[in-house]
């Protein structure tokens, strides 16, 4: 089953670190990993290899609750790592995140999101007996979108080396 892990660092060479480690060490393909931060003018930024995703913080299949603790952090200079990991590593990737600093790694179930929503359309049409896996497949279908989607194609279509270049520079000037 893959997981979704998660890692808020304050510095892009830590972060860097453990890409490598998840690649060489776990077998994590780069094209699973992803790094996101805010730049200067407080928008969302990825490495330039990411920016043809077009896929934001908020279409990743994390929960909602982490996506507001994550981007909150990013706006005080964090850096995030994403990474779609097998369980069979899970705990070593987590730990190899907190030997590089990451500040409360975490694995995220994506089903997770897919289950509540199934749980709210059957809700919603009135606890109907025998209809899960329709459930299933609509709260699915409307989570993920089309396959098109950013976040249907995100962990497979990344394009390069995570750490070939740095992002955008944050502005230095108080009260950032």
């Amino acid at each position: 089953m893959t997981r979704i892990v998660t890692g808020l660092f304050q510095k892009r060479r830590d972060l860097d670190l453990v890409v490598e480690h998840l690649v060489q060490e776990f077998n994590v393909p780069r094209e699973r990993i992803q790094v996101h931060a805010f730049d200067a003018a407080g928008e969302e930024a990825r490495s330039p290899q990411d920016d043809d995703l077009e896929a934001s913080l908020a279409e990743l299949g994390l929960p909602e609750e982490a996506v507001r603790r994550h981007a909150e952090r990013m706006r005080g200079g964090g850096i995030l790592l994403v990474a779609w990991v097998e369980e069979d590593h899970l705990r070593q990737i987590l730990d190899a995140c907190r030997e590089y600093g990451a500040a409360e790694p975490q694995a995220h179930d994506p089903e997770q999101r897919i289950r509540e929503r199934a749980y709210q359309l059957w809700e919603q049409e009135g606890r109907p007996e025998g209809r899960d896996v329709e459930f299933w497949h609509r709260a699915r279908q409307a989570l993920a979108g089309d396959e098109g989607a950013p976040a249907a194609r995100a962990p497979r279509q990344f394009g390069g080396e995570t750490g070939a270049s740095p992002l955008p520079e944050r502005d230095p000037s108080p009260g950032r």
